[in-house]
């Protein structure tokens, strides 16, 4: 086994990162990819060199938005999950790399035009924009999963409108496997809730950036009333865990105490906190307010209990003050 110590690897801008030796990331018109914040896309060959690379802590191309992040000394994802992962899995040998975690968003298929997202991650941007036969929904018949896959994370797009989804969690045999479902929380189909309740480990990442007029502002065609609603149905049939993923833009700063507030009403222990950058013109720094976070939301419980979500926060907040 690797002699890879966990407190080295966690050291800012240190190249290591556990998912290329046991994770997959498959994105749109199936391009494998490092993970979702790589934008480089590789082959079998590359992953190879990238595993090397990591073992002998050389810089890794694909990674430099993880790099960037650290060098602003706040955590990226690869400290995040590897450290999730590492405690998670730790007689793993990555001398011998095994597929245990996929993360699948082969399909743009979604219901909302969110102000932050374009045509390649929503249809319902596509349509709009009439660019359908550039960024076009792919559903392939089938993905071979490793029967000891222990963690599946599903995304889109939205995934309750996916259907091959559905299908592909029927094939699953273990049960217990973990299922991450990335939803809006807009819409629930009846064939995902079936392909959902035989397993024992559900969780929903709820992608919300604000509660009642902002999150509506932001997330075009949204509506607050039935996110509330689906989250209760969600809870009372399948009794999954939850957690909130917000990406804070210039336009949600002053409803992130109310935000937080909610998180809390509804017992969300598990807050996420990631900047928009892309477009340039969401970014928080071209807030025009005058920013109002009180000890109210700095004491929330959501926030007390997430690191990276209070790290982000106060970069944000000590900027604006600043500026």
């Amino acid at each position: 086994m690797s002699d890879i110590k966990l407190k080295d690897v966690l050291k800012y801008e240190h190249s290591f990162c556990v998912l290329p030796f046991l994770h997959k990331h498959i994105d749109l018109n199936n391009k494998q990819k490092v993970c979702c914040y790589s934008s480089n896309q590789i082959d079998e060959r590359r992953l190879v060199e990238i595993r090397e690379s990591m073992l002998n802590n050389e810089p890794v191309p694909e990674c430099i938005k993880c790099t960037k992040q650290e060098q602003l000394k706040t955590f990226s994802e690869r400290q995040l999950l590897t450290r999730e992962y590492m405690r998670r899995y730790p007689e793993f040998d990555y001398d011998k790399p095994e597929e245990l975690s996929y993360d699948l968003r082969y399909s743009n298929l979604c219901n909302l035009r969110c102000e932050m997202c374009d045509a390649t991650s929503s249809s319902e941007w596509a349509r709009y924009l009439g660019q359908e036969e550039v960024y076009k929904t792919v559903e392939p018949e089938s993905i071979e999963i490793n029967p000891n896959v222990k963690r599946m994370y599903l995304a889109g797009g939205e995934p309750f409108m996916i259907k091959s989804f559905s299908r592909m969690l029927e094939r699953i045999e273990n049960k217990d496997c973990e299922i991450v479902i990335n939803t809006n929380a807009t819409i629930l189909t009846n064939h995902m809730m079936s392909a959902l309740e035989p397993f024992t480990d559900v969780c929903f990442v709820l992608s919300i950036d604000g509660t009642g007029e902002t999150i509506e502002r932001i997330r075009t065609l949204c509506s607050w009333d039935i996110i509330n609603k689906n989250i209760d149905v969600l809870r009372n049939t399948l009794n999954p865990n939850f957690m909130v993923n917000t990406v804070v833009q210039k336009g949600n700063i002053d409803n992130m105490p109310e935000l937080a507030q909610w998180i809390d009403q509804q017992g969300i222990d598990t807050w996420h906190t990631a900047i928009c950058t892309d477009p340039d013109e969401f970014h928080y720094r071209h807030y025009t307010g005058t920013v109002n976070w009180s000890d109210e939301l700095w004491n929330s419980h959501c926030l007390k209990r997430s690191i990276q979500a209070t790290n982000t926060l106060k970069k944000v907040y000590g900027d604006l003050i600043v500026n």
